[in-house]
């Protein structure tokens, strides 16, 4: 047996190996990995996600679904917005990655960022990079992340985009050409490459690449922010799963 095993996609148990323990001796990871799947009983936002609730009736909270879930509900009223963040710890200097798996029932009823922003939170009717009015607003001096926002006319109502802002510049995005339908979970994975650059994942499969997103020494959360759009009412997005990932 080699000293060292290096695996290119993925490792697989089968068989008997699926019916008990699997793996002797301790598993010790490398990297710094932070990871909820939202299976209590209430969201800790003592100790393990900070939220901000500026908008009209809006709400973090465990939702009991098969799996867990911390549903978002925004704001009644158009333009309210809500955001879930982890602690301010990540960097691009140490290749931070976050990866989300996220279910949206009405796309056209909500503006999502997901991905790395240097805030935990902003003020009501602001989200770290949206579409107001189809224009790009980056919010965060130093973010990269997807965006899904029905008020961009000129890229897709329901188009995921990838965007970044370093340093108070806004980098040029890329459309990732894929379409969110009503419905859907799509895992939504942001790397960022130890450079300034960001690297943006949707289901496993790699669609967009910027350059410049974001500064690499800059201190970062992992955060989902969401805000009411179409004056639809409040959105109800769910969070379904996230992981973190940095080098130590």
């Amino acid at each position: 047996m080699p000293r060292n095993l290096n695996i290119s996609k993925e490792l697989e148990f089968i068989g008997d190996a699926t019916h008990g323990k699997n793996i002797q001796g301790e598993m010790f990871e490398k990297k710094r990995h932070d990871w909820d799947r939202f299976t209590g009983i209430a969201l800790d936002t003592t100790n393990r996600w900070a939220t901000s609730l500026p908008g009209t009736s809006d709400t973090i909270a465990i939702s009991e679904v098969q799996g867990g879930s911390a549903l978002i509900t925004t704001g009644t009223v158009d333009d309210d917005s809500c955001m879930l963040a982890s602690a301010i710890i990540y960097s691009a200097s140490k290749k931070a990655v976050c990866e989300w798996r996220i279910y949206i029932p009405n796309v056209s009823g909500v503006a999502l960022f997901v991905g790395f922003s240097d805030a935990k939170s902003e003020s009501n009717n602001s989200i770290a990079i949206h579409y107001a009015s189809d224009t790009l607003t980056t919010v965060a001096s130093n973010g990269a992340g997807f965006v899904i926002d029905p008020d961009s006319t000129t890229k897709g109502a329901s188009q995921i985009q990838c965007e970044g802002v370093k340093a108070n510049s806004d980098a040029t995005g890329v459309d990732t050409g894929i379409a969110w339908a009503d419905g859907e979970i799509k895992t939504l994975r942001v790397e960022l490459d130890g450079d300034d650059n960001a690297i943006f994942y949707v289901d496993g499969v790699l669609v967009g690449r910027v350059a410049d997103a974001v500064t690499s020494t800059t201190l970062l959360c992992a955060t989902v922010q969401a805000m009411t759009r179409a004056n639809e009412g409040a959105a109800v997005p769910q969070v379904r799963s996230y992981d973190a990932w940095q080098d130590d």
